[in-house]
C-alpha cells in the first residue's frame, strides 16, 4: 500500500458533498436562453469553459465571448442568482451524495480532521448545510467560504485556509473536488486532489479534471477507501 502521509481532508461543497448542480445548471441555461443561446447541459459542458465549477461571472463572460451580449454580465448574474436562490429556498431537504455520511462517520471515528472549502457564499451555504444536516458534521471554524478568502478558485487561497484551520501543511491535505477550477486551486495550494465528478460519464468533464491534475477519479463515494490514502 502506498503511503501518502495525509493528515487531513478538505471537501468542496456543491457537487462534491451534495448535488445541487441541477439547480445551478437550470438557472444558467435559463439565462442563456434569455440572450438567445439555446444549449443542453451536454452542449454547455463542451461550449462554456466554466460551466462546471464556475465561478458564475466567468460563465457569463464565456457567453459574452461567444457573441451573446444582449444583456450585461451584471444583469445576467442577477437573473441567475434569483433563479438559483428561489429553487434553493423551495427545497425542503438536500440529501448528501450517496456514501458521504458514511465516510464522514469514519473520519470522526478515526479522529482525522476535515474541512469544507467552497466558493458558495455564506447565506446560501448556511441554507445548504442546514437542509442537508451537514451541520451535524462540520463545525463553523472548519468551513471556508467565498467571503473568507481574497482570491477565489482556481487561486489556492481556499485550500491554503482549510489546511491552516486543520493545523496541517497543505501537502498533508487531501482534497475532494468535482470541478477543474477546484482541482487547480488545490494543486496550487500543494495538496493532492481526488476527482468526484457528478458527470463522471461525460468525457469532456473527466478530461478537464485530468488535465487540471487529479491523481484519481471516483464515480461515487462508495468506491472511496480511506485506508488507501491515510
Amino acid at each position: 500500500m502506498i503511503s501518502y502521509n495525509i493528515k487531513g481532508i478538505a471537501f468542496d461543497l456543491e457537487g462534491t458533498l451534495i448535488n445541487l448542480e441541477p439547480l445551478h445548471h437550470s438557472a444558467h441555461l435559463e439565462v442563456f436562453r434569455k440572450v438567445g443561446l439555446f444549449l443542453s447541459i451536454e452542449e454547455a459542458i463542451k461550449k462554456i469553459e466554466h460551466f462546471i465549477g464556475g465561478p458564475d461571472r466567468a460563465i457569463m463572460e464565456d457567453v459574452h465571448k461567444l457573441g451573446y451580449k444582449s444583456l450585461t454580465i451584471e444583469y445576467m448574474l442577477e437573473i441567475d442568482r434569483e433563479l438559483y436562490e428561489k429553487q434553493l429556498k423551495e427545497l425542503k431537504h438536500i440529501p448528501p451524495r450517496e456514501g458521504v455520511l458514511d465516510l464522514l462517520e469514519k473520519l470522526k471515528e478515526k479522529k482525522i480532521p476535515y474541512a469544507i472549502g467552497s466558493l458558495t457564499n455564506t447565506k446560501n451555504a448556511i441554507i445548504i448545510l442546514q437542509k442537508s444536516k451537514l451541520t451535524d458534521y462540520f463545525k463553523r471554524d472548519k468551513i471556508v467560504l467565498k467571503e473568507d478568502v481574497k482570491n477565489l478558485k482556481p487561486a489556492p487561497d481556499i485550500y491554503l485556509e482549510t489546511a491552516k484551520r486543520m493545523n496541517i501543511p497543505p501537502y498533508e491535505q487531501l482534497v475532494f473536488e468535482d470541478s477543474h477550477n477546484g482541482v487547480k486551486a488545490a494543486k496550487a495550494a500543494g495538496s493532492r486532489v481526488i476527482g468526484m465528478p457528478i458527470y463522471y460519464k461525460n468525457p469532456t468533464a473527466i478530461k478537464k479534471l485530468k488535465d487540471a491534475g487529479v491523481f484519481k477519479i471516483f464515480s461515487g463515494w462508495r468506491k472511496v477507501n480511506l485506508e488507501e490514502f491515510i
